[in-house]
């Protein structure tokens, strides 16, 4: 009796390359033509404001996001930890950045304040990251849910303080807290709605994180815990140890962009699902879709960025269409995506 199976395909790296950028360039004209089918433009009209927003300059509005957070997920992914609070995370850095900036001394000094507000915003992110992973080593609760519950502490926590004791006194009715001061606030390209600050920061991360993987002890041990936990015990390594480091790195990036959009985007602490809008969510398909590896994540961050900035031009430009139906064409562009990483990794056999 004939049955299907998938069988790991072994491709040479220029091959599978290759195969990855032809499906994923296939399945972006296919969901381009569903794009100008359901919008009822033409089809080259479409594709023009497709390829416009991969020129878009504010594409690095997303990149600084979703390119330091996947770094993190990457570092902690390539142990086997699954870290899916990166949303929270984020949250919690914001939080932090808030504090710094509204609520102490250090918010008003100028060149100190920013860089104050981000140390805080990554520590902060560190520590919600410590939680789950202290219960994981120690007491062996699942990763995986504890960080992904503890989202949703973040953003009723977010929400609680711009609701209650940090709501602003000039808001007018509405739930953020004050403006930070312009002392905190970093500055933003003319035009557009990011900082090159954070932007550069994102990529020296990019080389940080590439060497910290494959060019040092750690991260060769790193990478060698999610196969062999007992190999990195007999080479005198504590497993335990390497595991909260990479939960606290990926933590501390999270929290970090948490701080960063306070300081750029922001501007004042608002509520928690507002301050995350799901792109730590994001960030954990652009780490799988970079294949854990630096280089691969900025490939990927770029490409997300570019499909987030679609679905705006999408719904402001000729289109006018609503933000369902945009999130659906992004979606299918996803979609393309994980089917050519599929293809470049196995293949179905009838046997």
């Amino acid at each position: 009796m004939a049955r299907i199976v998938v069988v790991k395909r072994v491709l040479p790296p220029s091959l599978s390359i290759l195969t990855r950028f032809l499906t994923a360039f296939i399945g972006f004209l296919i969901a381009v033509y569903i794009t100008s089918v359901a919008t009822g433009l033409g089809f080259s009209e479409t594709l023009r404001t497709a390829f416009e927003s991969f020129l878009d300059l504010n594409v690095f509005r997303y990149i600084s996001v979703f390119l330091p957070i996947a770094l993190g997920l990457a570092i902690a992914f390539n142990a086997n930890l699954w870290n899916l609070g990166a949303e929270g995370q984020l949250v919690m850095g914001a939080v932090g950045a808030t504090y710094i900036a509204l609520f102490t001394p250090l918010g008003k000094m100028d060149y100190i304040a920013p860089i104050a507000s981000l140390a805080f915003a990554a520590i902060i992110g560190l520590l919600w990251a410590l939680i789950p992973s202290v219960m994981r080593l120690y007491l062996g609760v699942n990763e995986a849910v504890t960080t992904l519950l503890m989202n949703y502490i973040a953003y009723y926590f977010s929400s609680y303080l711009v609701k209650g004791p940090w709501r602003g006194r000039g808001v007018y009715g509405y739930t953020t807290t004050d403006m930070i001061p312009d002392a905190s606030k970093l500055p933003v390209v003319p035009g557009y709605s990011f900082s090159w600050y954070i932007v550069v920061t994102a990529f020296v991360l990019v080389a940080i994180v590439y060497l910290l993987l494959y060019k040092t002890r750690f991260g060769i041990s790193l990478r060698a815990l999610s196969s062999s936990i007992a190999a990195v015990e007999l080479a005198g390594i504590s497993s335990k140890r390497l595991a909260l480091a990479a939960f606290c790195i990926s933590g501390a990036f999270a929290g970090f962009v948490g701080g960063a959009e306070i300081l750029v985007y922001h501007r004042k602490l608002v509520e928690g699902s507002i301050v995350g809008s799901g792109m730590g969510f994001t960030s954990i398909m652009v780490a799988w879709l970079g294949g854990l590896n630096p280089i691969g994540i900025v490939i990927s961050s770029y490409y997300t960025a570019a499909l987030y900035r679609l679905s705006f031009a999408l719904q402001i430009g000729s289109a006018a269409i609503g933000d369902a139906l945009a999130k659906s064409i992004i979606g299918t562009l996803f979609a393309a995506t994980i089917v050519a990483e599929f293809v470049s990794k196995y293949k179905i056999v009838v046997r």
